[in-house]
């Protein structure tokens, strides 16, 4: 993989890796000496760093605080006991109520979700590896 690309239609020098891009920041660098020759070669282009983002996995894409509550309602034992974990967590309890207390984080709150529901989560998984073949299926094709 190259670490320099050339957009001539944006008159770009582009650098497409942060470790290379902070190399490249470092006088005297092979990276910087790379760079530098690039400059050369291409002395009115602007230099730009583009790094490609890690794809977000959308495996919790639906997977609303309404559709954990529907969730537990139907799933929740004759005591109620696990609404009232997530209630707390979510602070909506009385007791997180009366304390002033804020709602863990999204990611705390499904951390908690997939451990007291590990059905869920199996299936969640199985969902996504069978888009992950489709997504292979559809590179290759």
């Amino acid at each position: 993989m190259t670490n320099i690309k050339i957009n001539g239609k944006n008159r770009t020098i582009e650098l497409t890796n942060k470790k290379f891009a902070d190399a490249a920041s470092c006088f005297g660098s092979d990276e910087y000496k790379e760079l530098q020759e690039a400059r050369r070669d291409y002395p009115t282009f602007r230099v730009v760093t583009k790094f490609a983002r890690a794809k977000a996995s959308d495996h919790n894409k639906g997977l609303t605080y309404a559709y954990m509550e529907r969730y537990i309602m139907a799933h929740d034992d004759e005591n109620g006991s696990i609404m009232a974990e997530y209630k707390t967590l979510r602070g909506t309890s009385d007791e997180a109520v009366e304390l002033g207390t804020g709602s863990a984080s999204y990611n705390d709150v499904k951390k908690w979700f997939d451990s007291a529901f590990p059905a869920f989560a199996e299936f969640q998984k199985k969902r996504e590896a069978i888009l992950l073949k489709v997504a292979a299926n559809k590179k290759s094709a």
